[in-house]
Order: structure tokens, then sequence, then C-alpha cells
């Protein structure tokens, strides 16, 4: 069986994680997010044929990232946030590709990041 070929992996990503701050009441709540990973990835715009197809109607900025498979990307969830070129990404799929050998993470830019 022949093994598809690698897309370039030219662009730097990192996967956050919900930061936690206990509040007077003693509670955990959501903060803002840290940096539990970073990765190269490529980098693929959705087109507009495919937001056509799905009956997307609002404007969002959608993207697939592909990276090599990792442990630790490997327990990345819709949990988690995506930064990339200065914003973060709602993650809102991960598909494995072949056995361990990638990750297809897509993803809608929700802001700026840190903001």
């Amino acid at each position: 069986m022949k093994r598809q070929a690698l897309p370039p992996l030219d662009r730097r990503v990192s996967l956050l994680g919900t930061q936690y701050e206990e509040n007077e009441a003693g509670e955990n709540v959501a903060t803002g997010w840290d940096e539990i990973a970073k990765a190269r990835a490529n980098y693929a715009p959705v087109s507009d044929g495919e937001r056509l197809r799905a009956a997307a109607v609002e404007q969002k900025v959608e993207a697939r990232f592909v990276m090599r498979w990792s442990k630790a990307l490997a327990v990345i969830t819709g949990e988690n946030r995506l930064r990339f070129d200065g914003a973060d990404w709602h993650i809102t799929g991960i598909k494995e590709i072949g056995r361990r050998r990638m990750l297809e993470i897509s993803a809608w830019r929700v802001k700026k990041a840190g903001g």
C-alpha cells in the first residue's frame, strides 16, 4: 500500500488548554488559555465550495490544520483551542490520518490571541 505524501508543515501552531482559577466561593472558573503543546502544521483554508455544500450561513473563517501525530497532540479535544497567526481558533473536529501518522484539526477563527 502506497503512503500518502505529507503536506508541507510550514506553519507553527500552539494548542491551548483552559486555565482555571479559584473564585471567592472556592469554585474553579475558566479565566483564559495556557499553551500545552506546539506543533508544525499545514494550514488550508476551507474553500467557498465546501462552505456552500455544508450550507454554512455564518461568515466564519474556517480552516484545516494537518500536523504529525504525537502523544501530546493525541489528547486534544474540542474543549481545547488552537493559536495560529495571532488568533485563537475554536476546534470543531479532529481526525487521525493513518495509524498515528497525522492529525487533521478543523477549526474556525475566534478572535485575536489573548483577547
